[in-house]
């Protein structure tokens, strides 16, 4: 084997700790002495500080694991920003939860909140276990950049990805989603849609709004911008931007939401406005959240499958331990289907007109250009 092959081989199965010993300029025994915390042997504080550095700069880290057999617990990892703000989420942690449990592993779940310190204290914490591998799961879909340490780790992202294309993800396709909603309130037969998004910063909201917009473009059907409005997941911004759209001077028939809680203020102000879903409105949601079923009248959404995520994760976990995947072979990206329910019906062949008193009060309170 020449050179090369001799390099290429040596990186394709990540660094090793005569890499270690080689970038800090020690023996490969005193590497050893400080990544493995061996006691009762001095090591130089200077040493120690460049072993660890080196190991740091090369992604270089030992996994302790007890030998097979052993009796000691098989755990997964589940490293993630933030487990309190969005209920959906646990859903996937829950399943991935069962699905590990079902192969004999126990799920170590360490919310991280963003906190680089954390991250690592915690990312030691699991590599002191019998580790088959790590769930990185995010709140918000997004591109990030993973730890050096987890890079040759065991792991698949999930709610979140990475340039590194041997770094396997799971992400909801959020446009596909969007599209087949709006689709379907298209074949109902409705031709202007209000859409109230999420916080335009969000990279789910910027996919929703391409698929919105993806399948007014499928029927050659052109866009009205005053029809598209910002909000921020919640109820608040639903009830506030439905009362706008529906004080321009041609109101949609119809109000597509970037989430089911933003649909539900949706509901809130059309009841207030005195028009009714779907005989004057149709409303359809974004996640499938548990509000979308006890609503009146149940709500059509689009679902994100939170709990089948959490599985194929874990199911990845397993299957590559076992040698049984390769790395990178797993599904990036997951549909989200449309879930029919009852908020949606033909539009009425007249547009929708809130009361004459309630629609000139909402548009005295309205700034200008809402009405233009």
């Amino acid at each position: 084997m020449n050179k090369a092959s001799k390099e290429q081989g040596r990186t394709s199965r990540g660094p090793t700790m005569i890499d270690v010993a080689r970038r800090a300029g020690v023996s490969q025994a005193s590497v050893s002495l400080v990544l493995n915390d061996t006691g009762g042997v001095r090591v130089a504080d200077a040493t120690r500080q460049k072993v660890r550095e080196a190991a740091e700069e090369l992604g270089y880290r030992i996994w302790r694991r007890s030998p097979v057999g052993s009796g000691s617990i098989r755990t997964i990892g589940l490293l993630v920003d933030d487990i309190g703000s969005n209920p959906l989420s646990l859903n996937a942690v829950e399943a991935a939860r069962e699905r590990a449990w079902k192969d004999g592993c126990v799920l170590v779940v360490l919310p991280i909140h963003g906190d680089k310190d954390l991250e690592r204290c915690a990312i030691d914490l699991l590599m002191a276990q019998r580790l088959v591998g790590i769930v990185y799961q995010s709140y918000f879909t997004q591109e990030l950049t993973l730890p050096k340490v987890l890079r040759t780790a065991n792991i698949i992202l999930l709610n979140c990805y990475t340039r590194d294309p041997n770094v396997p993800f799971i992400i909801p396709g959020h446009a596909d989603g969007a599209r087949g909603a709006v689709a379907a309130l298209l074949d109902a037969g409705h031709r202007r849609i209000g859409f109230i998004n999420g916080k335009s910063s969000v990279e789910a909201s910027r996919h929703r709004l391409e698929g919105y917009r993806k399948a007014h473009e499928d029927r050659g059907l052109a866009v009205d911008p005053e029809l598209i409005r910002d909000g921020d997941f919640t109820i608040g911004p639903g009830e506030r931007e439905t009362t706008v759209l529906m004080a321009l001077r041609k109101p949609p028939t119809a109000i597509f939401c970037a989430s089911d809680r933003t649909a539900v203020g949706c509901y809130e102000a059309l009841k207030t406005l005195g028009l009714s879903v779907p005989g004057d409105v149709s409303v359809i949601g974004f996640d499938d959240d548990p509000l979308a079923s006890i609503v009146t009248p149940p709500l059509s959404t689009v679902r994100v499958p939170h709990a089948r995520m959490g599985e194929i994760a874990v199911e990845y976990l397993l299957g590559r331990a076992a040698g049984e995947r390769a790395a990178g072979s797993v599904t990036s990206r997951i549909a989200c289907d449309y879930v029919a329910r009852e908020s949606v019906a033909a539009p009425r062949r007249r547009a929708p007109r809130a009361e004459a008193g309630t629609r000139r009060r909402v548009r005295a309170e309205l700034p200008l250009e809402a009405g233009k």
